[in-house]
């Protein structure tokens, strides 16, 4: 019995060895855009005194094609919803799929059956359909200029992709902090893209103006095909003259003036703080010729000097 179970284990080693199939080998491409024809191609070795009987192509676990020489006609088509097979260009060695689209996505197979033997080889690989998005990301929700204490609350959209793009805010050219960011928001489009907005929101400190401006830039990225960004430049806005004299709701007492000899009660002045340059020209006013400005006249000239001092 033992000398029996040693010769065939002999003779399965002795056939597996020289069965003349070997070494197959599949070509799929990981990444394909949606709408494009693209081709699958499957090879492997074969011995002199073997050949092969049939190739054959799997979508997961469903035959999608079949590849039999001796047969007429030679290749088989087996009917799948939303599988455009160009009947015209596959064979034995490749297998070509038109009008790709997203339920193309998945694990594909080439099964190889040598004739003789009836030896199979199997090999997989796997194809990813996408839609890249319409256009750069795009930045929304922002002004042109802002004070220190002000909040930002700014927006970025991705349009129509498949999958959804990945998306990254950078301030300064560094990344956002985590806190700054709101959850990403998803939408699901018509035409089975996805739009990806992602928000961010956060107080403006004197550590994020850089040589007096912001940058904000939001970056989207699709595995490993594509990538895109857009910025911002944010510039801080001139001081009014009403925070300089640190006026507000509050009255605030100022110290008596040389013209009128009292004290001045100083009130909001919504305007802005003149160049140094424009000093001079306040310098050559009086409080007669200050028009309706006469009873701020010393409080400004006084403030202004200082300022540019």
């Amino acid at each position: 019995m033992k000398h029996q179970l040693f010769s065939l284990s002999l003779l399965l080693i002795y056939c597996a060895g020289n069965n003349g199939l070997s070494n197959i080998r599949v070509s799929v491409p990981s990444i394909v855009l949606r709408g494009e024809t693209t081709s699958f191609n499957c090879s492997w070795d074969m011995e002199a005194e073997d050949k092969v009987w049939a190739v054959k192509w799997y979508r997961g676990n469903i035959e999608i094609f079949r590849f039999i020489s001796e047969e007429n006609p030679p290749i088989k088509i087996f009917p799948l919803e939303n599988f455009y097979i160009d009947d015209s260009l596959s064979n034995g060695k490749s297998l070509w799929l038109r009008d790709v689209n997203f339920h193309n996505t998945g694990e594909y197979s080439c099964e190889v059956v040598a004739e003789k033997t009836f030896h199979t080889l199997i090999k997989k690989a796997h194809m990813q359909v996408v839609d890249l998005p319409d256009d750069r990301p795009r930045i929304s929700g922002i002004k042109e200029k802002y004070q220190i204490g002000e909040t930002i609350e700014a927006m970025c959209t991705s349009w129509q992709s498949h999958p959804p793009a990945n998306l990254t805010w950078f301030i300064n050219e560094e990344p956002a902090r985590s806190d700054y960011l709101k959850p990403v928001k998803i939408r699901s489009e018509y035409d089975d893209t996805f739009t990806t907005v992602l928000s961010m929101k956060f107080e403006i400190s004197h550590h994020h103006f850089r040589k007096g401006a912001i940058k904000l830039k939001c970056t989207s990225s699709l595995l490993t095909i594509y990538w895109q960004s857009s910025m911002v430049e944010l510039h801080e806005a001139t001081p009014r003259l009403g925070k300089v004299l640190g006026v507000g709701k509050e009255e605030t007492s100022v110290a008596p003036s040389p013209v009128h000899n009292k004290s001045v009660v100083a009130t909001a002045v919504d305007v802005e703080i003149p160049a140094a340059a424009d000093i001079s020209k306040l310098e050559g006013l009086t409080a007669s010729s200050a028009g309706p400005w006469s009873s701020m006249y010393p409080v400004l000239l006084a403030v202004l000097s200082s300022t540019w001092i």
